[in-house]
C-alpha cells in the first residue's frame, strides 16, 4: 500500500473524518451494527499468506517462543472478529481457549465458520506434525465446547477473575487499550507460577494514518485531541515501548524483548511531534513493532 499522504489540511480533514466516525459510534445502534460486520477479515480468505496472518501466526508465535501448548490454559486478549486463533489453539493441545475482547465479532456466524472450516481444510500443510483432534469440529465451534472455550465480552481492565492461566497472549491488540498498567498488573493476578506472557505490540500508525509519508503523524496531536478520535472506538492509545517497559517493571514482571523493529528515522520529522513525544526517549519513538515475553518474577 502506497504511504503518501502529506500536508496539513489533508491531515485536519483527516482528523474531522475520525472525529466524526467517533461521535457515531456514541449511538447504540450504530455500534450493534459496526460490531456486527467484520473489522479485520473477510469471509474470501484467497491465499495461504491470507490464512497465515489471520488463522495461524498467533500459533506460530506461540510455538515458537512459549513451546508446546500440551494441557496449557490460554487466555487471549483481543481475538477480534473470530476465533480462529483459539480453534488453533485448541488443536495444537491446548487443554482450554478463554477470549477477552471488548467487542467481540460474530463468533458463530457464517464468516467465523468459513474460517472455522479453513482452518481445518489446511491444518495439515502448515501442521504436519500436529494431528487435528478427533474431537474438535469447526462446524460446532465454539459454541460445542463450553467446557473448553470462554469469552467475555467486556474490556480487559473491568474484567475480574480468579482462575490462573498457563499463557496469556495478545496481538496487535496492547497499543488499543486504555490502561496498559492494568493489562500488566493482570499477569500478576492471573498468570500461573510458570507461565507465560507473550505479546506482540504494532506502535504504528492505524486507520488513515497509516497512509502518511511520516508515520509519526498520528503523535502531532495532544492527548485532548486524540480522545476526540476514539473514546467510543479501539483507537491506539499511543503509549510508547519504554511505557511498556515501564509498566512491565510496575507489575513485577520479567520482560524479555524477542523482537524489535524501528521506523525509518529520516521520514520522521521529529520537530512536529506533540511536545509530550518531543520529550521521549528517540529509541521508544522509532520502535514500530515489539514482541514481549513477560513472566512473574519470583
Amino acid at each position: 500500500m502506497e504511504r503518501a499522504r502529506s500536508g496539513r489540511i489533508r491531515m485536519l480533514a483527516d482528523l474531522a473524518t475520525q472525529i466524526g466516525k467517533n461521535q457515531l459510534m456514541r449511538s447504540a445502534a450504530i455500534r450493534r451494527w459496526r460490531l456486527r460486520r467484520p473489522r479485520s477479515v473477510a469471509k474470501d480468505i484467497g491465499s495461504d499468506e491470507f490464512l497465515r496472518l489471520y488463522a495461524f501466526a498467533s500459533l506460530d508465535l506461540l510455538l515458537e517462543h512459549v513451546g508446546t501448548l500440551d494441557g496449557r490454559s490460554v487466555l487471549e486478549i483481543g481475538p477480534g472478529d473470530h476465533l480462529a486463533s483459539g480453534l488453533c489453539l485448541l488443536a495444537a493441545g491446548a487443554r482450554s481457549y478463554t477470549a477477552i475482547d471488548r467487542f467481540p465479532g460474530e463468533l458463530s456466524g457464517e464468516v467465523s465458520k468459513h474460517w472455522y472450516s479453513e482452518v481445518e481444510r489446511n491444518w495439515n500443510r502448515f501442521y504436519p506434525r500436529l494431528n487435528w483432534p478427533v474431537w474438535l469440529r469447526p462446524d460446532a465451534f465454539p459454541e460445542a465446547y463450553p467446557d473448553r472455550v470462554d469469552v467475555i465480552g467486556r474490556p480487559l481492565e473491568q474484567v475480574r477473575m480468579s482462575r490462573r492461566f498457563d499463557v496469556i497472549c495478545s496481538f496487535q491488540v496492547a497499543e488499543h487499550l486504555s490502561d496498559i498498567q492494568a493489562f500488566a498488573d493482570v499477569h500478576g493476578r492471573i498468570l500461573s507460577d510458570g507461565g507465560i506472557g507473550l505479546h506482540r505490540v504494532d506502535f504504528g500508525p492505524h486507520d488513515c494514518w497509516f497512509y502518511y509519508r511520516d508515520p509519526a503523524t498520528f503523535l502531532r496531536f495532544s492527548d485532548r485531541v486524540w480522545n476526540l478520535t476514539g473514546s467510543n472506538r479501539g483507537v491506539p492509545n499511543r503509549k510508547r515501548h519504554h511505557e511498556f517497559l515501564q509498566a512491565f517493571e510496575n507489575a513485577g514482571l520479567e520482560v524479555e524483548v524477542l523482537y524489535q523493529d524501528e521506523f525509518d528515522r529520516n521520514a520522521i520529522d521529529l520537530s512536529k511531534l506533540h511536545r509530550k513525544f518531543r520529550d521521549m526517549p528517540l529509541e521508544s519513538l522509532l520502535t514500530g513493532t515489539a514482541i514481549y515475553k513477560l513472566t512473574r518474577k519470583p
